[in-house]
This record gives structure tokens, C-alpha cells and sequence, in this order.
């Protein structure tokens, strides 16, 4: 839109249309009016009501003195409402000039007034003060309003403040903040809410808008296939290994640039250790001890550095602890296994028999055991691992494939390309029951500004942490630091058994929310960036996004 007064722009500056001497309104207002029927009017009326009677063209209307009267009456109806609607501006005007201490906004609560509030001209004070007379209403939920703006995509509206809501993982690292030159220090973000909400919504509207300023988004799991048709939306790859494809988590990353090729090293080293531990972790029997013990943590560990940097697979892998003469010759450098062969083969062989389920036909084989033939492209906008599959309704398979594409992503983020990646955990207590990928997520929260990447966990009930973890276990402990350590959280509704957890999560959490956060309307959720006031806030998407979105079809009547 462009325009002009003399040589200003009307849009620009101190000349923006919001400016009260530079704006113009037309008004075009339709009144309908009731006319008589003429004789000539009723009979061609008749003839069409009356079968096998041709009517022919309907005759022109005669406009009669009748028709006059009744449209001069209409044309004074418009006057009217125009007097009334300026006659009501006029009384806002004068609350606004009168009210010096500040207030609450009074316009309407329409889309179209929260679309051109920065059309008007504002009021004397800003919209987040208030007078004393008006302070009972005030919650810390509205104290939010005319904080520093995060300079990122727009995600939805304030529906207090009515402000549009931005928000980007990484911009609030430059935001100031309440206690410091940061309003976050980490790019993770933490959803909870139970489910038919809106926070898939919101999350999905988050990662394209994140795309659109130049991301690249992750789905390490799309259980009910919903992720699928976004990745397809927006050009992205959606994969899904078995029935002939397989993701090798040992593959290498990528190399970074000239210099630094030990760091290098002991990445790729570290990480395929990182990579066995998780796998046993996944295979480890309800109630059972860790499937390897210290002597078979020691082979696997001489097995991961024996293929160095060259390539690697879970088969080729297995086949060495099998291999009785090459236990043999690497033995002697074997720390602890220097003068006992024997013990180092039975341990090799222990280890073997681990692994042996997901190799050469075994019942989790097929996924992740040999070089992939799945190329994922790193610089597609968004990567979906799709564990939508009825195979993977098998809680051991379930674990196994966590654990390989986690082990996968980590060696995606090691690469150091340069780009910023979102990795988006729709199922996020899979995850951290296994004590292994804990370690994993741990090391890419303190990796985050090194690999650049951001972790969103996304959960039901804060409350099902109970049942995924023991009270007082040192995972619990864990887990709910990796938790504090997010410091970016959106709540939507949870049930009033969730909220004495929710208070450990958010030392902070006010009376007000409390209050709120178990009658939360669906779609709206409690923004909670870094130590800033609580912001209600509603995710938007125009019609075609919505339909995309939407996962409740399934969930009514119709």
C-alpha cells in the first residue's frame, strides 16, 4: 500500500497512518428496502409458479411514489448510525484524555480491532498501566504487556494485551531481560498439555514460522503421522526405516572445516560409544540391570575405537566381538585384559549376544544395522522420522528406534554446518526414560550455541513423570534438571493433579496461574520466557494452516 501528503509517505515515519491528521475514511452503507409488487410484477410472478406455463422475461420494476418514500426513509438511516458511531468515538476520546494515570484498553475485543490497533492513535499512557480505581482487575498474566519485544516470526496475539506475539529460539538470547542482558540463556523450549489442547498446534506453527525465518526443524518421532504432511508442505523429507531402508546411527558426521580433525576424531569416537550405550539402554528388560557389564563396556569401547573414522555398522560391529582372533590381537591393548584372553572372549562374546537381536534376521533387525540407504538431505527445511508404522507398536522396537535416530541426529548436529536446527520431541518421556539419551540430551543443552541447535520437548500430563521415572531416582533428578534448564515454557491446560509437579518445574508459578492453567480454554497456553511476566497467548493460522494442522477430526461425533 503506498500514498502520499506533498512529498511525505503516507506510511512511513512520523507519517503513518496512524497519525490523526493524515487519515481519511470512505463508508459505503447498504439499507434494504421493502417496494410493492406492480400488477404486471404479480402475474409474471404467478405464471412462474404455475407448471407448464412459460413466464418469459420478467418485466422491468415500475418505481412508484410508494418506492420514493420508502427509500428517502432508508437514505436517514445512515446519517444516523455515522452520528452514532462518531458520538461514541468521541466519548472514548474523552475517557482516554480524562484518564491520566493510565488504563486498560476499551476497544473492542473484534479480530478486526486487534488487526488495526496500531492504526489508532494510542492513548495518553501505555496499554499495560493502569489506574488505581481499575487495579483489582489486574493479574500477573496482563503485567506482561510492554515487555522487550523478541525480535522473531509472528506466532499468534496476547489475547489480553491483544499485541502480537513473536518468538524465535534463538532471539531471545539478544532480547534484554529482567535480570540480566538475556532473556533466555538457552534456545530449548518446553510444551505440556493434555491432549485435544492446542499445543501440537501451536508447535507446528512455531516450526513453520521458524522455518520461514530460515530454520531447519527435526521431528525425531511422528507417532500419529500429523508431522508427515507438514514436512510435505513446505518441500521437506519424511522417512521411515525397515522394510529395506536403513539409517545407520554410526554414520559419520560431517567433516568441519581444516584444523580441526582431532576434535573431529574424538567426536566420532565418543559419539559411536554414545551410540552403543543407548542401543543397550533400549534393549535392557523392564526391571533389569544394564545389559553390559563393566568387562563388556571395555570391549565395546576397544570395538567403536578399532573402526577409527572410517565407516561403521551395528553388523560390522558384532561381527568383530564374534570374531574370537580378533579379540585375541587386540586383547594385549586391552586395559585390565592384557594377560587374560579368555576373560576378553567371553566378554566379546556376552556383548555379542546384546546386540545379536537387531542383526541378520533378528527380531529388531532390518532398521539400523546396516550402511543407510536412506540420504536425508541436511539441508531439507524439516527431516520427519515417521514411527507411525503398526511394527513400531512394540515397546523394545519403539526404544530401539529412539535410540538409533537420536544417535543419528547427534551426529547430524556434530557436523557444524552453520545452519540452525529446531529437533522437536513429540513423545518426550520415551526419550527420557532412557538414561543414555539423557546423557545425549544433556551434552546437546551444553552444545547448543556450538552445534547450533535447539531441543522442544513436548508432553501431556507434567504429572506422568510419576510414572515414567521413580520418586527420589537419580533419572527423576536428572530429568527434571534438563527441565529447569529450558527456559522457555508454554503450558496449556493441565489437569489440578499436574499442578503441584508444574510448581517444581516453575519455582515461580504465580496464584494466578494456578488458578488459570486447569481452565484453560482450548488453544490458548501460558508463555513463560525466561524471568518475564506469564503471556496468554493464541497460535494463528489462516484456513489452509489450520486444516494442515488440525488432529482433532478424529476426536468428535461427526
Amino acid at each position: 500500500m503506498s500514498g502520499s501528503t506533498g512529498d511525505a509517505p503516507v506510511l512511513e515515519g512520523e507519517h503513518r497512518l496512524g497519525e490523526g491528521m493524515r487519515r481519511g475514511v470512505f463508508c459505503l452503507g447498504l439499507v434494504p428496502v421493502a417496494t410493492g409488487l406492480t400488477l404486471r410484477e404479480a402475474m409474471w410472478m404467478q405464471c412462474c409458479l404455475t407448471a407448464g406455463v412459460e413466464p418469459g422475461p420478467m418485466p422491468a420494476h415500475a418505481f412508484r411514489r410508494a418506492d420514493r418514500h420508502a427509500v428517502e426513509d432508508a437514505m436517514g438511516v445512515a446519517p444516523g448510525l455515522m452520528r452514532a458511531m462518531a458520538a461514541d468515538a468521541k466519548r472514548r476520546r474523552r475517557m482516554v484524555d480524562a484518564d491520566e494515570e493510565g488504563r486498560l484498553p476499551l476497544g473492542s475485543p473484534s479480530p478486526v480491532d486487534m488487526m488495526t490497533r496500531d492504526f489508532r492513535v494510542r492513548p495518553v499512557t501505555a496499554w499495560h498501566q493502569t489506574s488505581t480505581g481499575r487495579a483489582g482487575v489486574l493479574s500477573t498474566l496482563v503485567a506482561g504487556s510492554g515487555a522487550p519485544r523478541i525480535d522473531g516470526p509472528v506466532i499468534g496475539v496476547d489475547v489480553l494485551s491483544r499485541e502480537l506475539w513473536r518468538f524465535d529460539s534463538w532471539a531471545t538470547y539478544d532480547a534484554p531481560g529482567v535480570h540480566g542482558p538475556h532473556m533466555t540463556t538457552s534456545p530449548d523450549v518446553f510444551i505440556c498439555g493434555l491432549r485435544g489442547n492446542g499445543k501440537s498446534f501451536a508447535a507446528k506453527v512455531m516450526a513453520l514460522r521458524e522455518i520461514e525465518a530460515g530454520r531447519h526443524v527435526i521431528v525425531q518421532s511422528d507417532r500419529e503421522g500429523e508431522w508427515g504432511r507438514v514436512a510435505n508442505h513446505v518441500g521437506g523429507q519424511v522417512v521411515s526405516p525397515g522394510g529395506g531402508h536403513y539409517l545407520n546411527p554410526f554414520a559419520l558426521p560431517d567433516r568441519p572445516s581444516a584444523g580441526e580433525d582431532d576434535l573431529w576424531r574424538q567426536e566420532v569416537l565418543s559419539g559411536r560409544k554414545a551410540a552403543f550405550m543407548s542401543l543397550a539402554e533400549a534393549l535392557r528388560e523392564d526391571g533389569g540391570p544394564f545389559p553390559l557389564d563393566r568387562d563388556m563396556q571395555v570391549v565395546v569401547d576397544r570395538v567403536a575405537v578399532s573402526f577409527g573414522t572410517g565407516p561403521m555398522t551395528l553388523e560390522a560391529a558384532v561381527d568383530r566381538l564374534a570374531d574370537r582372533s580378533w579379540v585375541d590381537g587386540e586383547s594385549p591393548s586391552m586395559t585390565g585384559f592384557e594377560h587374560e584372553p579368555a576373560l576378553a572372549r567371553a566378554a566379546a562374546a556376552a556383548a555379542a549376544r546384546v546386540y545379536a537381536p537387531m542383526v541378520r534376521g533378528g527380531t529388531l533387525s532390518g532398521m539400523f544395522d546396516r550402511e543407510s540407504t536412506i540420504r536425508l538431505d541436511p539441508s531439507s527445511p524439516m527431516i520427519v522420522f515417521d514411527t507411525s508404522s503398526p511394527a513400531l507398536n512394540n515397546e523394545q522396537l519403539k526404544r530401539v528406534f529412539t535410540a538409533a535416530v537420536s544417535s543419528w541426529i547427534d551426529r547430524l548436529l556434530q557436523g557444524r554446518d552453520g545452519r540452525r536446527r529446531i529437533v522437536v520431541d513429540e513423545e518426550a518421556w520415551d526419550l527420557l526414560s532412557n538414561a543414555r539419551l539423557v546423557d545425549s540430551l544433556q551434552t546437546r543443552q551444553r552444545s547448543a550455541g556450538h552445534w547450533g541447535c535447539a531441543t522442544w520437548l513436548i508432553v501431556h500430563g507434567v504429572n506422568d513423570m510419576t510414572h515414567v521415572f521413580g520418586e527420589g531416582s537419580e533419572l527423576r533428578g536428572r530429568v527434571e534438571e534438563i527441565l529447569n534448564q529450558m527456559q522457555t515454557k508454554i503450558i496449556f491446560r493441565q489437569g489440578g493433579s499436574n499442578i503441584d509437579m508444574l510448581s517444581r518445574l516453575v519455582p515461580d508459578l504465580s496464584e494466578d496461574e494456578r488458578r488459570v492453567i486447569p481452565t484453560l480454554p482450548q488453544g490458548l497456553g501460558v508463555w513463560r520466557v525466561g524471568a518475564e511476566h506469564p503471556r496468554m497467548v493464541r497460535a494463528l493460522a489462516g484456513p489452509t494452516l489450520s486444516a494442515l494442522f488440525d488432529t482433532s477430526d478424529l476426536r468428535s461425533a461427526a
